[in-house]
């Protein structure tokens, strides 16, 4: 399946899935939204009226099979085991992964791992099964996405009938059937093969689980005397270098003190959590595929080389694509885009912006390159499509990245390994006129070329945010 959003593949208007509150996911690419089980706990949406008493029952019961167990590896511990461990999800719609809209699987070693986790907990006299939500916090491998999945592995009968419903309410006419535990779905479907896609209600999803956040361990840790010591002793550096303790400082701290969990999990059920604010999209994630096509579409690009064959023809089309994107930022009102309520967006978002730019501008040209964006915040990969062997990677940072040079070096070295098939772009966005990271980044590539090596070129676009005419009058 491309990469298209939810409402572009099913044909749908996309105002209608806002105003029934359903994510218009851009499917394929990780979104770092997740389904968060705490907005499980009063929401109004039928379907799900009891899915949270469904989640806690879930781990209830497999508290009950470690309180019963008398070693490890015995039939109740196996069998606890055997609960948490989850299979990869199928249509989720947030699209964690690259190339599926695929959830991911918790597997028999992290499903040990929390297992163990569970057990010691339950030693320490706690039972209660919100536990559970609070596992990501101290245990390596579990994180914000793998929750979600959880989650939606454990309510999938309920995300089902929300999707089922939803897909009649629009009328989709694209749509496929499955049958779980003897119930029949009609949902829509994602490929001619039978797969589905599961629609997921914007009031469920955060960038980053409550759960997941540490404001409230802090809170917990410095009002817990016993704790505050521990940490003293344990990590002791890790507050004065202002530092998040990493999960593995955080178990030792929180499983030394049965106090310190109890007082966690208070601190978690009270909270306040806020989903996602769609609406402004501060942190650009879902703004980015709209600005990014719509940007590209009215400022149009002609390529006169449809169907490029080599390294050079592919480093033409790659080369116009950056030259457009940085008059877009420029001149043509692009960079008011890399701001949001006064801040800069994080780096994620400027490369996804030239994602969408450039498949914009590829699609509109109908030309045949496999762009894959990476998972996290990695770089634009472009990729002949039709058997010739020709890459291009563009590497996009903000000019306020402290590993600015750092980054450019390690490119410098795997230019250096890299195949005669292989290229890349350093693309630097000056968002300050503070700082010398671009004319030091500048003189290491000058440096380096001296030197004789290999360098890949850096494009510096001016980010920087101009004041009105009228303002710059009155500032004169």
């Amino acid at each position: 399946m491309e990469i298209q959003q939810i409402s572009e593949h099913l044909k749908v208007d996309s105002n209608k899935l806002n105003k029934l509150g359903v994510f218009d996911a851009i499917v394929g690419i990780d979104s770092h939204l997740f389904v968060d089980p705490f907005f499980l706990r009063n929401t109004k949406i039928p379907e799900f009226k009891n899915s949270y008493k469904k989640f806690g029952k879930y781990f209830s019961e497999i508290i009950t099979l470690l309180v019963a167990s008398k070693e490890k590896n015995d039939k109740a511990w196996k069998e606890a085991h055997k609960r948490l461990i989850f299979h990869e999800t199928h249509g989720v719609s947030i699209g964690y992964g690259m190339r599926s809209s695929n959830g991911s699987a918790i597997g028999f070693v992290l499903g040990g791992k929390l297992v163990e986790s569970a057990s010691e907990i339950i030693k320490m006299g706690i039972t209660d099964p919100v536990i559970f939500e609070l596992l990501g916090l101290f245990e390596e491998g579990f994180g914000a996405d793998r929750l979600s999945d959880m989650t939606i592995s454990i309510l999938l009968p309920d995300f089902l009938a929300y999707t089922e419903r939803v897909t009649k309410t629009l009328k989709i006419k694209n749509t496929t059937e499955i049958v779980l535990r003897g119930r029949k779905y009609v949902l829509p479907a994602q490929s001619e093969n039978g797969d589905y896609l599961l629609f997921l209600p914007m009031s469920f999803l955060s960038d980053l689980p409550i759960a997941l956040t540490f404001d409230d361990i802090d809170r917990v840790i410095s009002a817990n005397r016993e704790l505050r010591q521990k940490i003293n002793v344990i990590i002791g550096s890790v507050w004065k270098e202002r530092r998040r303790p990493s999960k593995n400082e955080l178990r030792n701290i929180l499983f030394s003190n049965a106090g310190g969990i109890k007082e966690l999990l208070a601190s978690y059920k009270n909270a306040e959590g806020k989903s996602y604010d769609f609406q402004n999209d501060v942190e650009g994630q879902v703004e980015w595929y709209s600005i990014g096509k719509y940007f590209a579409d009215k400022f149009k690009l002609i390529f006169e080389n449809k169907e490029p064959k080599t390294l050079e023809e592919l480093e033409g089309i790659v080369e116009k694509i950056i030259a457009q994107f940085k008059k877009n930022i420029e001149l043509n009102g692009l960079n008011e885009h890399l701001y949001a309520s006064g801040k800069v967006r994080p780096e994620r978002f400027s490369q996804r912006l030239l994602y969408s730019t450039a498949d914009t501008y590829c699609k509109a040209n109908d030309i045949d390159l496999s762009r894959e964006p990476d998972a996290g915040s990695g770089p634009v990969d472009f990729k002949l499509s039709k058997g010739y062997k020709a890459r291009t990677l563009v590497e996009i940072k903000l000019s306020s990245n402290p590993k600015l040079i750092q980054g450019y070096e390690k490119q410098i070295v795997a230019y250096q390994e890299s195949e005669d098939t292989t290229s890349c772009y350093y693309v630097v966005i000056r968002i300050s006129q503070k700082g010398n990271n671009i004319k030091n980044l500048l003189k290491i590539k000058e440096k380096m070329e001296k030197e004789g090596k290999k360098c890949p070129p850096i494009v510096v676009i001016d980010g920087v945010l101009k004041p009105s005419a009228s303002n710059r009058k009155r500032d004169k």
